[in-house]
């Protein structure tokens, strides 16, 4: 199981902050605390790069040295911050997408509710538009005036009742 960055830790205090954590570095090493700095080395993590949104930072990626076991260069934490800012853009958008799909599925779940309710009426329930016509015309209404769904929906609401009324 891979160790975990707890955000109480001086590492992720560091993180919270939206500030990288380079352990190679011994001025950025200082900032962090010596059993924290130790137990990552020992993972062979020498680099922490936030990943952040507006609100603060959503991930964080985790980096070893290079293959050749060099620490990794200036131009390489240039370009892990500005793939941290796309991974982040990647994870909130992905956070979003979902956040509108449970949305959309509760409202799914409301409007097929209130059409349960609507359809199983004993009394009679129309709905009009603002140009007089049905829009809404429910079982009860069918028994009640002998207008079927279908003959009704799309007509004026007048002219419904009237073609309808026994």
């Amino acid at each position: 199981m891979p160790p975990t960055l707890k955000r109480s830790s001086s590492i992720g205090e560091r993180m919270a902050g939206r500030h990288m954590v380079l352990l190679d570095d011994p001025v950025n090493r200082r900032k962090c605390s010596p059993d924290d700095v130790k137990f990552w080395r020992e993972q062979e993590i020498f680099y922490f790069v936030p990943c952040v949104i507006e609100e603060g930072p959503i991930a964080v990626m985790a980096l070893g040295r290079k293959g050749s076991g060099e620490p990794l260069s200036s131009e390489d934490m240039a370009l892990l911050t500005t793939v941290a800012g796309q991974v982040a853009t990647a994870l909130e958008n992905g956070r979003l997408y979902k956040q509108l799909q449970e949305k959309a599925g509760e409202l799914d779940r409301m409007h097929q509710f209130n059409e349960n309710i609507i359809e199983s009426l004993s009394d009679g329930l129309v709905v009009f538009d603002l140009n007089d016509s049905v829009v809404r015309w429910n079982p009860g209404l069918e028994r009640l005036y002998g207008v079927s769904r279908e003959q009704a929906v799309g007509c004026s609401f007048s002219f419904t009742f009237r073609r309808g009324v026994r």
